[in-house]
């Protein structure tokens, strides 16, 4: 006895994912992929992404410095808001005691082999409604707060962290 096989189109998330992890690969080069069972793209950390998450209030200052220095690179924001991640080229030889600093300062250096979400798609945002009409709630997706540029190398990671320990100097913040 055989079962037949009834064939249905892919779910509309779905198909908005792979066209959103085609578009990264193609327009970035980046090693993205879908986690269908959370409906998220995730780009993996590695040989050419390092990534850099932070709370918000210092991820917006350490943006806007960067911003000021021409050293700005793709920055994404959670779906609460309350965190930032920077991408980045991979550091060289970090030194002993610069993640442990980070850290302190809630400051999180991905390592290498795990992953970061990012936004469906890497310049346009998500679809507004799905193909029924429906809204999607656009304030509970991953969002950019500075897009990737096509054809433009990920910044070096040592801006980033530089900034970051600069703003986070115990000295500093008690000023």
């Amino acid at each position: 006895m055989t079962t037949p096989i009834t064939n249905r189109p892919a779910p509309w998330w779905l198909r908005e994912l792979a066209h959103g992890r085609a578009a990264y690969e193609e327009l970035l080069g980046w090693p993205v992929s879908v986690q269908v069972g959370n409906r998220v793209l995730i780009v993996a950390i590695g040989s050419s992404v390092a990534a850099m998450t932070m709370p918000a209030a210092l991820g917006a200052a350490v943006c806007g410095e960067l911003r000021r220095a021409i050293q700005c690179g793709p920055v994404l924001t959670d779906p609460d808001g309350l965190k930032w991640t920077f991408l980045t080229r991979p550091p060289e030889d970090l030194r002993t005691g610069i993640a442990g600093a980070l850290a302190r300062a809630h400051v999180d250096l991905a390592r290498r082999g795990g992953h970061v979400v990012v936004p469906p798609a890497p310049t346009t945002p998500l679809a507004t409604t799905t193909p029924a009409g429906r809204p999607v709630p656009l304030d509970r997706s991953w969002r950019w707060i500075e897009p990737p540029t096509p054809c433009r190398p990920l910044p070096p990671a040592y801006p980033a962290i530089a900034v970051t320990r600069r703003l986070t100097e115990p000295e500093r913040v008690a000023a």
